[in-house]
C-alpha cells in the first residue's frame, strides 16, 4: 500500500501577514465617510463629554474627568490614535474642498467653544460649592449644557454623515415630516 501526499496551500506566517493587512485596509477604509470624506470617530470626543456632563447630577464621582477634559483638534486627535484607520482619515482630511472643511472646523469650533465653557461653569459652581456635584443647581447646569451641545453636535454629525448633501432641515420640519410621513403610511 503506497501513502500518497497531497499537497495543500502553504497557510503560514505569511498568508496570515496578508489576511490581516487586508483585514486593515478594510478597516481603515470604512472609518472614513465617503460622502464626507470625515470619520465619525473624531465625533467621539464631543460624545464622551456630553455623556459625562449629563451623568454628573448622579455621578459626581465624574468630576475629575469632567475638568480634565480639553478640546481636541480633528488632525491631532488622528495623529494620536490608536485606530487602524488614522492614516486614512488624516489623507482624506488634506484633501477635503476647503469650503467644506472650514464649515466642518467652524462647527468644531462652537463645539469646543461650548465644551470648554460648560466644563468652566461646571468648575465655578463645583469650587463655589463644595461637594456640589449632585446638587439641584449642578443638575440644571449639566441639563442645560448637554442639551446646548447636543444641538451643535448634531450639526457635526451631520456633516460627517451626509458631507456637503445635507439636508437642511429644522427640528419642526423633521416632526412634522416624520408625523405626517408615519400618517400616510397609515392610512
Amino acid at each position: 500500500m503506497t501513502d500518497k501526499i497531497e499537497s495543500f496551500p502553504a497557510q503560514g506566517p505569511a498568508s496570515v501577514r496578508l489576511n490581516g493587512s487586508r483585514l486593515q485596509e478594510r478597516r481603515a477604509a470604512a472609518i472614513v465617510n465617503p460622502a464626507s470624506g470625515l470619520a465619525n470617530d473624531y465625533l467621539n470626543l464631543f460624545n464622551e463629554i456630553v455623556m459625562l456632563i449629563e451623568q454628573l447630577p448622579g455621578m459626581p464621582e465624574l468630576i475629575d474627568d469632567i475638568l480634565q477634559w480639553r478640546p481636541v483638534s480633528y488632525q491631532s486627535y488622528f495623529a494620536n490614535s490608536i485606530l487602524p484607520g488614522r492614516t486614512s482619515a488624516l489623507e482624506a482630511y488634506a484633501t477635503l474642498d476647503s469650503s467644506f472643511r472650514r464649515d466642518f472646523e467652524t462647527v468644531v469650533a462652537d463645539l469646543d467653544r461650548r465644551a470648554v465653557g460648560a466644563v468652566a461653569a461646571i468648575r465655578r459652581l463645583h469650587k463655589a460649592t463644595p461637594g456640589s456635584s449632585s446638587s439641584a443647581a449642578m443638575a440644571e447646569l449639566c441639563t442645560r449644557a448637554g442639551e446646548n451641545l447636543r444641538e451643535i453636535l448634531l450639526k457635526a454629525t451631520q456633516l460627517v454623515n451626509h458631507g456637503t448633501h445635507m439636508v437642511h432641515e429644522t427640528e419642526q420640519e423633521r416632526a412634522d415630516r416624520l408625523l405626517y410621513g408615519n400618517m400616510r403610511q397609515a392610512d
